[in-house]
């Protein structure tokens, strides 16, 4: 027994002095005991970006806070090893981390008196349109009640938000009726005659002509060059609820009119909501343009402000889009203008500070301050070789000169 006890106790000092020489060299030589970093090993080699989500805020940087693994190092990247690919996913972050939000959200359309019939659900968005310089998904609130299953006037107060806090509100009154009548009443107002539009804004100065799409239906050229008409923007097509699509009068529009001898332009109907579907609706332009020489600007028209909130965009966002239209198109050799109404120029495209305008105010002067080469002055002209109502414009010469 005795001589088991001596056994253990020499096996436990040797296993003691064992472990002391072993800490010892550990101390001295820590590179030869502790594990490489193997520079293929991705468990071991990854950048960590912070990427800030803000929703639509930058007031409080630090909330909502998240990690994006970067792994490996790519060599086409920049010095913090992020590719080009890798930066334009990030560019929208970027942009939005730039702008503060300061001011409250705003009313693009509003119906102050929503008709629906008894039984039916009102949904306010579809008689509102609104908007914020940052936030994207902006809070609605109804305040008042009403009663969809009984007739009556009701007062309500629709209060806008954005996540910055800041509101706006306007009153509206819902009517609930037990039927509702269609108006089939064609527009009868004031029209405006082709050879009346020449005498009152035709100068050494300007230019006045008219744009169409397939609403004008067929339109006789020769007839509308001999009643002084000297250029015509004609609609290529548009990008409508996800779709791409060319005007069906399209071809026929831009042969005829080149062969009356017109300056022509092209207008773009708008509706996309970020960079991808831009440049695909540049491409889809671009491959319907052809060889078509044109003597005006591209134009890009967004108008569906009426829903605006359902696009998932900020004010900075569309003025992106169009920055981004107006890019690639001049990469491609062309030249953009914006279109826009006096109120949608002063309320959404406020940061368009180097494109050229064309100004939409139906009125006989304008009273829009800021720059423009052409000016859409109403949408009831009468002129020989359309059938019905065309918009007149007029060119001004010493903003923009025709090619």
């Amino acid at each position: 027994m005795d001589r088991l006890k001596k056994v253990f106790l020499i096996i436990v000092e040797i296993l003691l002095v064992a472990g002391f020489i072993f800490a010892v060299m550990i101390y001295i030589f820590p590179d030869v005991f502790s594990k490489k970093k193997d520079k293929n090993d991705k468990a071991y080699d990854s950048s960590v970006v912070e990427v800030i989500s803000t929703e639509g805020t930058t007031e409080e940087t630090t909330e909502g806070t998240t990690e994006e693994t970067i792994e490996g190092n790519d060599s086409s990247g920049d010095k913090n090893g992020l590719s080009s690919e890798d930066k334009d996913i990030t560019t929208e972050e970027l942009i939005e981390e730039t702008y503060e939000d300061n001011d409250a959200p705003f009313f693009l359309s509003f119906d102050s008196s929503p008709v629906i019939e008894v039984g039916d659900n009102f949904d306010i968005d579809d008689h509102v349109g609104y908007a914020d310089d940052v936030d994207r998904d902006v809070d609605i609130k109804i305040v008042g009640e009403f009663d969809n299953l009984v007739e009556g006037v009701y007062p309500l107060e629709i209060v806008i938000t954005d996540d910055a806090g800041h509101s706006s509100s306007e009153t509206m009154e819902l009517n609930v009726v037990s039927s509702i009548t269609e108006d089939e009443n064609v527009y009868s107002g004031y029209q405006e005659e082709f050879s009346d539009f020449i005498n009152d804004y035709k100068t050494d100065n300007s230019a006045v002509g008219i744009d169409i799409s397939r609403w004008q239906d067929a339109v006789d050229f020769d007839a509308v060059k001999a009643a002084g008409c000297e250029f015509v923007y004609i609609r290529l097509g548009g990008y409508d609820d996800g779709e791409l699509y060319t005007d069906r009068y399209y071809i026929g529009n831009i042969a005829g009119a080149k062969a009356a001898g017109l300056k022509v332009g092209v207008y773009w109907h708008a509706e996309e909501k970020n960079a991808e579907e831009i440049r695909n609706s540049v491409d889809y332009l671009v491959t319907v343009l052809g060889d078509d020489e044109l003597n005006l600007p591209i134009a890009y028209d967004w108008e569906d402000f009426y829903d605006f909130e359902r696009y998932d965009m900020n004010i900075h966002d569309i003025n992106t889009n169009f920055k981004l239209f107006a890019k690639e198109l001049e990469n491609r050799g062309y030249e953009a203008c914006l279109y826009g109404s006096k109120y949608y120029l002063e309320s959404i495209w406020k940061y368009n500070d180097d494109q050229p305008v064309w100004l939409a105010h139906y009125t006989s002067e304008t009273s829009y301050s800021g720059h423009f080469f052409m000016w859409q002055h109403g949408c009831t002209g009468r002129i020989d070789g359309i059938d019905g109502d065309v918009d007149l414009n007029i060119l001004y010469k010493d903003k923009y000169e025709m090619k």
